[in-house]
């Protein structure tokens, strides 16, 4: 599906209600979003269909905390009773407001549904509808007399006869309704539900209320009664594909399911705000979400009288279940005054309880309130909730081995590697004389000092002086502040710099925004660019422009409108597609391929495959070395495209089509593509479980770059040999495994080179997994101990590879305490690994009290522990 036909998809589709689920909603719309709650739908229909010809009918009230989707099942009950010929003929819904307000006596109910009566009528007998109104504005006009309720109920009667139908009365918050209420008021309904057998109700409420379990009360015995417990992770993973419309696996929606406590509600807000972005995006922008909708927290909060309010906002800043007593230190109020408030919020659905008797314990029904308090409150405790949330970003995400490689492989504009290549690219074919060094702030100097240097109406001393201190402090705002004094000066001189000058002069400038992550500004000074040349008939001219419409597009992909990034990367193919100049060929294909990039990362991967393929098709015969380069990588996309849809196979082909094209080929810019074909086979034969062919595959890229003194070739064939050593692991060839760790250590000292921190430590990781196998506790509880010193919580790759290793090395037998030991010894990193830790704890028998979120979290990471153990390490993928 192409990005235009998954955006019309999801504009077109009328959304889900969060509130007023039905409202101003055809039924078959109604019909097709629900998607939950099937079991609970299905025992209502049946009760209700068991009535149709019943003397005496079954009542029936669903019970569950708000946003549970009470609402959402009777309008979905009332669309079934409209459509379905089975019940349509017996029965009539009739649906009260959510909130029935003008409800004090019976009197007010019965015209309430002689209201709502007409309302349902009245698009196939407007004629009887119209009566109905009339009669109740008749009634109304009479509020004084006593005899209106029974006036409005036998109106209510006479129409049911006359319709020959059963209604079915929809009231929500019944136990609001019987706190507003008459005393008499329950006894009386019910003597009429009890002695009318054309009267059904169906009602919701946020708890099980005292009239429901005193034999003493009304509504004792009356009803069928529902729960509507938390959604489970399928039902989730159902809800949130209509929603959002993507597609996502039960692994990836469980932080959404245990982050909101398996609330539609929630989730639907949820998956609402994540319609354009990917799952990983939502996850680390669920901060965002938050703050974003928080006059819907705050609304919920303000509408609860003071005194429950103090209680409430205890409990979800106290976030576990707690009791009472800490519920009453934490507002600083006398236990009992306490207890009474906590069971008006449990009546209104707000808190809800766990264990029983003195043993209760009591918590928000909706857990984000929990988050969005201490998000609020003050930085330290939204430091717990940041930590939370990413520990379930990474924990959750699906990561293999090719991590590491996939990683560069997917985000391949974005590597400064990459950049700088394409950037000393559009230098040469711009026709600029000067080559660039390997650093975009270094081209920055040089381009200035040219400007400084042939251009002498431009202050020299300030050029020279301001550029050399802003560069080696790395200072990008005052590189921007210079280039726009040059700019200006320009202007104002008689002999102006070139077009082609000025050009370079905004592109570099929009490259030093980009390292200031101002993405604004990086967006505002390229539409400059393509405002004053995007008329040019220059090559160079336009090859800048493209250039500048690709990086607004990048730019834009960073501020999450991926559509717009789209249209950029079209717009060059647009602007150029007809041109023959090779400068700007290289421009349409990178073009392209970004665009590919973009539709991958929002998980239409087929549309992307055929963006890569349109490069091929367009340019594959270009002897042009930066188009074979876009060439090599969209090739190289393409293999990560169909190894994201499960294709292994079609893999394979596309990496060994790299290696065909340009294996032969000396080109600097395209060994780096060619040396990640060869290691990307090799990481998808290893997850075939081919190890051996992965193993060939790795040395055949060790023996092509292994001599090679370029930077990133040197981080390619350290990958290699990591992954090799893995392989090794799976086929048991420990030593042989240990002997390629040490290789990579002497053969890089990447374990004393900052630059490299993320692969030395994947070194020690991959020893330690070696040791762990050998069964060597000692050592390996040694090596993990050294790799836990050098581990960057905030780094992906490492907290990914710490979830792996932390149960293997539990499930091979490890000193518990030892492990907790060594992931407490520093408080930084262990805040960042709670659920872990708790986990540990856990299943050394401890019993630990937390909020459920992290409980839930380390409930799963248990699970995960006691699947190890019965599985070797080495057998592990």
């Amino acid at each position: 599906m192409s990005i235009e036909k998954a955006e019309n998809k999801l504009t077109s589709r009328p959304p889900v209600r969060k509130f007023s689920p039905g409202m101003y909603q055809s039924d078959e719309e109604l019909i097709s979003q629900f998607v939950v709650r099937n079991h609970e739908l299905k025992i209502v229909l049946e009760v209700l269909h068991g009535n149709i010809k019943s003397s005496s009918c079954q009542h029936v009230l669903v019970v569950a905390p708000r946003g549970r989707g009470k609402t959402m099942l009777l309008s979905r009950v009332a669309a079934e009773l409209r459509v379905n010929d089975k019940f349509s003929e017996g029965l009539l819904p009739v649906q009260f407001m959510e909130e029935s307000q003008e409800i004090f006596t019976l009197a007010d109910f019965w015209l309430e549904t002689l209201f709502h009566l007409a309302r349902e009528i009245a698009a196939h007998n407007t004629e009887l509808a119209q009566e109905l109104r009339e009669t109740h504005a008749a009634l109304i006009d009479r509020w004084q007399e006593r005899e209106i309720g029974d006036h409005a109920r036998a109106t209510v009667l006479a129409t049911v006869d006359q319709l020959g139908k059963k209604l079915v009365l929809m009231v929500e918050n019944l136990q609001a309704l019987c706190k507003s209420v008459d005393g008499d008021f329950g006894w009386k309904l019910r003597e009429v539900l009890q002695s009318e057998p054309q009267i059904i109700l169906l009602a919701s409420a946020t708890s099980r209320f005292e009239s429901l379990d005193d034999v003493e009360q009304p509504f004792f015995e009356l009803f069928r009664i529902i729960n509507l417990e938390r959604l489970t992770t399928e039902d989730c993973r159902r809800l949130w594909e209509v929603v959002s419309g993507k597609e996502a696996s039960a692994r990836e929606i469980r932080p959404l399911e245990i982050l909101t406590g398996g609330s539609p509600r929630l989730l639907v807000i949820i998956a609402d705000f994540a319609r354009h972005g990917s799952m990983r995006q939502l996850m680390e922008e669920l901060v965002v979400l938050i703050d974003e909708h928080t006059e819907y927290f705050r609304n919920h909060l303000e509408n609860f009288p003071k005194m429950e309010r103090r209680v409430y906002l205890s409990v979800i800043d106290l976030w576990q279940p707690s009791k009472p007593s800490e519920i009453a230190a934490r507002a600083r109020m006398d236990v009992r005054k306490v207890s009474t408030m906590l069971g008006r919020l449990i009546n209104r659905g707000a808190v809800i309880t766990e264990g029983s008797a003195n043993k209760r314990l009591y918590v928000a029904a909706e857990r984000l309130y929990s988050i969005y308090y201490r998000l609020r409150r003050e930085r330290d405790e939204a430091a717990v909730v940041q930590n939370l949330i990413y520990f379930m970003t990474v924990f959750y995400t699906e990561t293999e081995l090719t991590e590491i490689s996939s990683k560069l492989i997917a985000e391949a504009t974005q590597s400064r590697a990459i950049r700088e290549g394409i950037e000393r690219a559009i230098a040469e074919r711009s026709g600029i004389e000067d080559s660039f060094s390997s650093m975009e702030w270094k081209a920055i100097r040089e381009i200035s000092n040219q400007v400084s240097e042939n251009y002498r109406f431009v202050n020299e001393k300030l050029i020279e002086k301001g550029i050399d201190t802003a560069l080696e402090e790395r200072n990008f705002k005052k590189v921007i502040k210079i280039i726009d004094q040059v700019l200006t000066s320009q202007s104002r001189s008689s002999s102006p710099i070139s077009e082609p000058k000025t050009a370079e002069l905004l592109y570099k400038k929009t490259a030093a925004y980009r390292e200031l992550a101002d993405f604004e500004a990086v967006v505002t000074t390229c539409n400059e660019m393509v405002e004053l040349f995007g008329k040019s008939s220059m090559p160079n001219l336009q090859s800048q422009v493209g250039a500048a419409l690709a990086r607004k597009g990048n730019a834009l992909e960073e501020l999450g409108d991926f559509q717009a990034a789209i249209t950029a990367y079209d717009e060059v193919v647009k602007r150029f597609g007809d041109c023959e100049a090779s400068q700007i060929q290289w421009q349409i294909a990178r073009a392209i391929l970004l665009k590919g990039d973009t539709l991958d990362k929002l998980g239409d991967s087929q549309a992307a495959i055929t963006a890569y393929d349109k490069v091929v098709k367009r340019f594959g015969n270009s002897n042009v070395t930066q188009v074979q380069w876009q060439i090599a990588w969209a090739i190289l996309h393409k293999g990560s495209a169909l190894d994201k849809l499960g294709d292994s196979q079609a893999a394979i082909t596309a990496y060994d089509e790299v290696v065909k094209r340009f294996g032969d080929s000396e080109a600097q810019n395209l060994q780096q593509p060619i040396g990640w074909a060869v290691i990307l086979k090799g990481d998808v034969l290893y997850e075939l479980g081919d190890f051996q062919a992965a193993i060939t595959a790795y040395d055949e890229a060790i023996k092509r770059f292994g001599n090679s003194d370029v930077q990133d070739t040197l981080f390619g064939v350290s990958t290699a040999l990591l992954n090799k050593a893995k392989s090794l692991i799976k086929i048991h060839r420990l030593e042989e495994a240990l002997s390629t760790c040490e290789e990579v250590e002497q053969r890089f000292d990447i374990l004393n080179n900052t630059e490299n921190i993320e692969l030395g430590w994947e070194a020690m990781y991959v020893k330690t997994l070696a040791l762990i196998a050998q069964k060597k506790h000692g050592t390996a509880m040694d090596t993990f101990r050294s790799m836990y010193a050098k581990f960057i919580p905030s780094n992906k790759v490492m907290m990914h590879k710490m979830l792996q290793i932390v149960p293997d090395m539990v499930a091979t037998g490890f000193p518990m305490q030892n492990l907790i030991d060594i992931l407490s010894s520093d408080d930084k990193k262990s805040d960042t690994l709670t659920p872990l830790i708790i986990a540990l704890r856990q299943h050394g028998g401890e019993s630990i009290r937390a909020p459920e979120e992290v409980l839930e979290v380390a409930a799963d990471i248990h699970k995960n522990i006691k699947e190890k153990v019965a599985k070797p390490v080495c057998q592990q993928k």
